[in-house]
């Protein structure tokens, strides 16, 4: 077992969902590795406090309020109290107030300033003059340039896509590489217990056969 396969291990262990021979094995690998045993200690101190949090209610009340009707008089009253007390602020609400109406009435009346002259030139009903639009050479050369942006965006924008594939692709590669070298060294592991155990056998065999050659021969002597 490595550090890798018991991190593996540990949420199996720790929601009671590991067998046996594998709860024992990781048991015993903690035990020899102090910096893991602390590192699963506080794995298992952190799952402690979740389970003790309380459960939280994520309807929430809804508050309707009526809204408040009022008269005219309530009102106006209200409105007059929004209005400047001092002289000098009646006087700039009574300045702003009059460069509104000036504001509506031109607008309404097509108010026009000409002071491109040699003065002042005021008129009424003015209607701007409106462009014939660009040429078709414009219109072209606009559409050629677009084009170009388009393609140039569009170039960037696979480009972007291609390295991100390719990250993407070394991350997946290095994933099944690192998984490739956890099952060989899991059956490298796997082929050291049975090779262990295949001599162990062997070991007990040849003493089973030397007592069985010692039993023989001294039944032949006697």
């Amino acid at each position: 077992m490595n550090d890798q396969l018991a991190r593996s291990l540990f949420m199996d262990y720790l929601y009671d969902e590991i067998s046996d021979p594998k709860k024992q094995r990781l048991e015993a690998y903690l035990k020899e590795h102090p910096d893991l045993r602390t590192e699963f200690d506080q794995l298992k101190q952190t799952r402690t406090l979740l389970k003790q949090m309380p459960d939280i209610d994520p309807a929430q009340q809804l508050l309707v309020i009526e809204p408040r009707e009022r008269t005219f008089s309530q009102w106006w009253t209200q409105a007059k109290a929004l209005l400047p007390h001092t002289f000098l602020g009646k006087t700039g609400f009574a300045a702003a107030a009059v460069i509104l109406m000036l504001l509506i009435v031109g607008s309404l009346t097509r108010l026009h300033i000409d002071t491109s002259g040699n003065g002042v030139a005021i008129s009424l009903g003015y209607t701007p003059t409106i462009s014939q639009g660009i040429t078709p050479q414009q219109t072209n050369a606009l559409i050629n340039q677009i084009r170009k942006e388009n393609a140039a965006m569009l170039a960037k924008y696979a480009q972007a896509i291609n390295e991100q594939n390719q990250q993407q692709l070394k991350k997946v590669v290095g994933y099944f590489q690192e998984q490739r070298m956890n099952d060989l060294q899991l059956v490298d592991q796997t082929l050291n217990e049975l090779q262990q155990n295949t001599n162990y056998k062997l070991q007990k065999t040849n003493e089973y056969l030397g007592q069985v050659l010692q039993t023989v021969s001294y039944k032949e002597q006697n």
